[in-house]
């Protein structure tokens, strides 16, 4: 039997009405959005004040970086010598946004760049020694690598005894062992490190650039050219952090919220060209960069060479833009369909195998299943059975695979207990990737099953964290336009999720495949509200319901407020 959605448990945010009335008499604010923000850990008013505002003026200093210093010995005397400097960036979004963020900041300081990105297949992740050898080749005389490198001992080996010096920048934890032996190291996962761990790759490869424009600023450089406008890479940099999924706290908050002004502004030819071709119009919103751009983005490197994707990112003219943006649209769908076959083989071997209907943690491998989107179809599953995945492709005697987790199961941490296993392995709590031999396969099932159920309770469902249980009469024009001041919205800081008991629908209809179009009703209040892939056959017309929900504003036939339904039960 293929398992069902698990059941979700509302867990309802105990109110703190002493410290929300504080807030919100401090702050001019509903007491709904006060405790909200109490929710998100701020009581204090000032902390508050600077959570609603982010600005730059915000942000840590780049002095703040661990291995700055050590990157400015090797960086600013190359762009002063004219030294050719290559960027070795990821195949993710978050790899090409750094990428592309560093080729375009170093070109405006008038270094000649060559860049490499990998192949997800022939070149698998991080930066390996033939990725050094194709700089080399390829002219560079630095290398600057790009959110990869902190595992990659042999890869900057090669470099060395190429003799290429290696700035590292990366985001992802560090192994067990000596550090990198590269001639500087920026990750601010590091231990000393003062700065904020959560960046993305491209947050931290805009801290390099900070710290380098600084430096060559202090050296003269700039008396007789312009110098570069950081703010205009802000843009990629909120995509690359929302890609990524980090916490959208800290720096990371500013730095997104004021990407997304720079993006609404339109100045980069290949995001208004995928903006476009992905149905996005107006002012976006993180949403549309996690759901929109960034697969697109991703649909490269997911599928093939990420290459294209860097070079719509880096593209000037508007119709090459548009040309590239088409493409990697073509490639997005490609991707789907690649998804969703290797989804339906795997519910179909879990409804067959008594076995890992039982297990606490999923892990399977294929012959031929494309090792792009395995991520992707590992967090389906995870959302479809409330299971930690693993799934991994299997082709002459290797197992390469991606996961995706829960809260209570860090799976990096997870992998890490069994490293004898693996040949290579890295990522985070959340997601992380492996590669080991396929005969180890079945015992890495074995362990992480078992790991799972000592760590995570018998029941495989899921909480639904719920700020606040409202009545639909509190969810006006102006109450939204407060909420919305809590954007932006992601990782850490999500959308406010409400509840409301004894909703009457109005009126229902299925539109699309199986989404729920309806009108709810309480006390003379009538608001629209879908559900996405919602099979609920006791729903119809005059039923009492309650509903766990996120108010938005839709802007199909005119800006209205809709409800987003995330879960439904009987009144």
């Amino acid at each position: 039997m293929v398992p069902s959605p698990p059941q979700l448990t509302w867990r309802l945010k105990e109110p703190t009405p002493e410290a929300a009335q504080a807030l919100s008499q401090a702050l001019g604010l509903p007491p709904l959005a006060a405790q909200i923000l109490c929710h998100r850990g701020l009581h204090d008013p000032e902390q508050a004040r600077r959570f609603l505002c982010p600005g730059l003026e915000q942000l840590p200093m780049p002095e703040e970086m661990l291995g700055l210093p050590q990157a400015m010995e090797v960086l600013v005397p190359a762009v002063r010598s004219g030294a050719v400097i290559g960027v070795a960036g990821d195949y993710d979004a978050d790899g090409v946004t750094a990428t592309a963020l560093l080729v375009e900041f170093l070109e405006a300081c008038g270094a000649p760049v060559v860049w490499d990105l990998p192949h997800r297949v022939m070149d698998g992740y991080g930066f390996k020694p033939q990725r050094a050898q194709r700089l080399a080749q390829a002219g560079a005389q630095v290398i600057v690598t790009a959110d990869c490198g902190i595992s990659d001992h042999e890869g900057v080996n090669e470099a060395t005894r190429l003799g290429l010096p290696v700035v590292v920048t990366d985001h992802h934890l560090l192994p067990p062992g000596p550090l990198v032996p590269a001639a500087a190291v920026v990750n601010p996962k590091q231990e000393a490190c003062g700065m904020s761990a959560h960046l993305a790759g491209v947050g931290v490869a805009f801290y390099l650039a900070a710290g380098l424009r600084a430096a060559l600023r202090e050296a003269g450089w700039f008396q007789n050219r312009p110098e570069p406008n950081l703010r205009h890479s802000l843009d990629l940099v909120a995509l690359g952090t929302c890609a990524d999924v980090v916490p959208l706290v800290e720096a990371n908050r500013v730095l997104v919220a004021e990407g997304l002004k720079v993006m609404t502004q339109g100045l980069r030819p290949g995001l208004a060209a995928l903006a476009k071709v992905a149905g996005r119009s107006g002012v976006l919103d993180t949403m549309d960069l996690g759901f929109y751009l960034a697969p697109r983005i991703n649909a490269a490197g997911r599928l093939d060479s990420p290459d294209p994707a860097l070079e719509l990112l880096l593209a000037l003219d508007e119709a090459e833009a548009m040309g590239r943006a088409q493409d990697l649209d073509r490639l997005n769908g490609d991707r789907r369909q690649v998804e969703a076959a290797i989804f339906e083989q795997v519910l179909e071997r879990i409804g067959g195998d008594a076995a890992l209907q039982e297990a606490a943690c999923l892990v399977l491998g294929g012959e031929g299943w494309h090792q792009g989107v395995l991520g992707i179809v590992a967090g389906r599953l995870l959302e479809r059975t409330g299971r930690p995945t693993m799934l991994f492709s299997v082709q002459n005697g290797t197992a390469v695979g991606s996961g995706r987790s829960r809260e209570g199961f860090h799976l990096q941490r997870a992998l890490a207990a069994h490293a004898e296993l693996l040949t290579h392995y890295g990522g985070h709590a959340l997601a992380a990737g492996a590669t080991m031999p396929s005969e180890s396969l079945e015992q890495l099932a074995r362990s992480l099953a078992q790991e799972a159920a000592r760590q995570l309770p018998p029941d495989t469902g899921q909480a639904l964290d719920i700020d606040a249980q409202v009545s639909l009469s509190q969810l006006g024009p102006q109450m939204l336009e407060h909420l919305k001041c809590l954007a932006p919205f992601g990782q850490s800081n999500p959308e406010p999720m409400l509840c409301a008991h004894g909703l009457e629908v109005a009126s229902c209809r299925v539109v699309g495949e199986n989404h729920l179009k309806m009108e709810v009703a309480q006390d003379g209040a009538r608001i629209p509200a879908i559900a996405f892939n919602c099979q609920e056959p006791w729903i119809d017309k005059g039923t009492s319901l309650s509903a766990a929900f996120i108010p938005r504003i839709s802007t199909f036939r005119g800006p209205h407020l809709e409800l987003v339904i995330k879960d439904l039960r009987p009144s």
